[in-house]
């Protein structure tokens, strides 16, 4: 009798699931990547995702704690923000073949570093828009490495995942409870 009542109860329960997940994301407005027709299309949505926790990050941290780091070692909060725009800058030209169209000077206050973030995600997302699958094994430098253009791409991303993990821990060392939800 437990043998047939588990036989029904047990894919009936993972189609739930399996419904109520695919639910779950529809509500939240989730794309599908496995329905576009590009390969970065995936990576832009994570990249898309990062930024937007980036910039939330920026707006939270008080102008005040912009200076922070937890050690002297460390870059300060703004530092790292400054950081993340002069990569994307540096990343998105060189994918672009074009110079780095990016100011060698910091930016000091927040109205200017968050300006800043803008500007380089803003340039990245012209170039992943204007991005085709026949370009993806075209040839790149990273730093003198040799690779192909998707793999650039693929670190823009990477990069700004890195840098929102240490914004989250200079945002809860200072009291400040990051927006970042689950994803």
């Amino acid at each position: 009798m437990f043998r047939s009542i588990a036989r029904v109860v047990v894919p009936v329960g993972m189609v739930s699931v399996s419904v109520l997940a695919s639910l779950a994301n529809a509500q939240q407005g989730m794309p599908n990547p496995t329905m576009a027709p590009n390969p970065l299309t995936t990576i832009s949505i994570f990249r898309s995702n990062m930024q937007d926790k980036i910039m939330e990050s920026a707006d939270a941290m008080p102008e005040s704690k912009y200076s922070y780091r937890p050690t002297k070692d460390v870059r300060s909060f703004a530092e790292i923000l400054n950081h993340v725009a002069d990569i994307s800058y540096t990343l998105c030209s060189n994918v672009k073949g074009e110079a780095n169209p990016a100011t060698a000077s910091a930016k000091v206050s927040k109205t200017e570093i968050i300006a800043y973030l803008k500007g380089s995600f803003g340039y990245c997302d012209g170039v992943y828009s204007g991005f085709t699958d026949a370009h993806l094994n075209d040839p790149a430098d990273f730093w003198g490495v040799k690779t192909n253009k998707m793999f650039v791409l693929t670190q823009v991303a990477n990069h700004d995942a890195l840098h929102y993990g240490n914004l989250v821990t200079y945002l809860r060392l200072n009291g400040v409870v990051p927006s970042g939800g689950w994803f």
